[in-house]
């Protein structure tokens, strides 16, 4: 470890990761955090993953991740008391996990992540059926490799219950903090 805690604030989507990473960075001094959502190909890009199939954007060739990895080990270097790495595949993805210091991992039910997906607009839209058939299997797929990993022991947090999902990863971002 490079002295600098990265941490991994990870699962299903819409889970509240992106939530509670904008309260850590405005309750933790020098916090800094990497969302996984801004490393998604453009549609023309991710078509060249899927040149058989339609864009499975729940899976890493709908990401760039090598991208994603380099960005996370030059901010490594800078000034930060921890770095976290939210989104709903880091934790499937090999070369970031040799970077982290702890790993949670949000759960939900499909039926709370139906209602939290239906809210949000996303870009292209999620077509017919695109929940039922590819968004929950994707998350279940996600759930299953990360229980089997054996180079991770995450921290499992409910998302029915976002006041204690916060405290719980606050608490283990601070632990890991280094004291002053």
């Amino acid at each position: 470890s490079s002295g600098i805690n990265a941490e991994y604030g990870g699962g299903g989507t819409n889970s509240g990761k992106t939530t509670i990473c904008k309260k850590l960075v405005e309750n933790i001094p020098k916090c800094y955090v990497f969302n996984q959502d801004k490393y998604f190909k453009t549609l023309e890009e991710a078509k060249l993953s899927f040149p058989d199939s339609d864009v499975n954007w729940e899976t890493c060739p709908a990401l760039k991740m090598d991208n994603l990895v380099a960005d996370v080990k030059q901010e490594m270097t800078k000034d930060h008391s921890v770095i976290i790495v939210e989104g709903h595949l880091v934790l499937n993805y090999p070369p970031l996990l040799e970077l982290y210091d702890a790993t949670i991992f949000i759960t939900l039910s499909r039926d709370l992540a139906h209602k939290r997906r239906l809210t949000r607009t996303y870009d292209p839209p999620d077509g017919p059926g695109y929940f039922e058939n590819v968004v929950w299997p994707g998350y279940l797929l996600i759930l299953e490799e990360v229980r089997a990993s054996e180079g991770i022991t995450p921290t499992f947090l409910d998302a029915a219950d976002p006041d204690h999902c916060y405290q719980s990863v606050e608490r283990i971002v601070k632990m890991s903090l280094p004291q002053i």
